[in-house]
């Protein structure tokens, strides 16, 4: 399943960005990583839709909002004629039910609360630049923040982050996005925020996240062994380690069970030939 590296110079690179899910994938999972973002295999399990799905209705009126193209009552309008289009009412979650519109709107009305409660709205900004490359590969940065805006109480300069999940999430994932965020922030406009600002509008719940110059230039280092790394292993599928296989999330899981046999098979050829006699 390794991609064909060419030395023909007209050939163009294979060019992907990191991202802050992209980089949490890598973290989990760099055999998925390759799968997803480097060969592009297409999936081949099902997973939940729905939580994507109704995550980004949410973000999407809440940017409305934030933007003036909407007032409270026409987002909600929205939230209920998109909430129908998505057919949000028959997609299953992971218990085999179907999402709670209430639940939804209540997010979507806090949210709104939030964007009250902030000033100087700067809306799903994406910040994207080239970062690392070598003659096979070409790694980007992007990121796409939701909202940048000023605290009207405090006047704090922050990020904001809207989550629709149903528990706070005590994992580094959450730290490194913000992570994320920050750095791009202070690569394209050298200046980093008061504070990033995680808010879980099911929970009503807010996680912030305040960085120094140091924190940024310790990320980089991060960021930049996560790049060495990935321009190392290259198309070479065999190099990249597999992690979480089992993930319920995991749209390419046949194929990583397949590259896996297929390790298998060549660490222990002897045993496929016993069991195929």
């Amino acid at each position: 399943m390794g991609l064909k590296e060419g030395s023909d110079d007209s050939l163009s690179k294979i060019s992907f960005n990191l991202s802050p899910s992209s980089l949490n994938v890598f973290m989990k999972n760099p055999l998925l990583f390759y799968l997803q973002y480097i060969a592009k295999v297409p999936d081949d399990t099902k997973v939940p839709a729905c939580y994507g799905l109704s995550g980004n209705l949410v973000h999407a009126c809440l940017e409305k909002y934030a933007n003036g193209e909407l007032d409270r009552d026409q987002a909600c309008l929205l939230f209920a004629r998109k909430w129908e289009d998505l057919n949000l009412d028959i997609h299953k979650d992971i218990k085999g039910e179907a999402l709670n519109r209430e639940e939804y709107l209540n997010a979507l009305l806090k949210g709104m609360g939030v964007v009250e409660n902030h000033e100087k709205h700067i809306c799903e900004e994406t910040i994207s630049f080239p970062f690392m490359e070598n003659d096979v590969m070409k790694i980007g940065l992007k990121g796409i923040i939701d909202l940048q805006a000023r605290n009207k109480g405090n006047g704090e300069k922050v990020i904001i982050d809207y989550k629709t999940s149903n528990s706070l999430s005590q994992t580094k994932e959450f730290e490194r996005q913000a992570l994320f965020y920050n750095y791009l922030l202070y690569k394209k406009k050298n200046f980093l925020p008061d504070k990033t600002c995680f808010h879980y509008l099911k929970l009503g719940v807010e996680k912030s996240y305040s960085f120094s110059q140091e924190d940024i230039e310790l990320f980089e280092e991060e960021l930049k062994a996560v790049a060495e790394d990935i321009l190392s292993y290259g198309t070479d599928i065999g190099k990249y380690p597999a992690g979480e296989i089992n993930d319920l999330f995991n749209s390419k899981k046949q194929a990583c069970l397949r590259e896996l046999s297929r390790r298998n098979y060549f660490e222990n050829p002897e045993r496929f030939v016993q069991m195929s006699l």
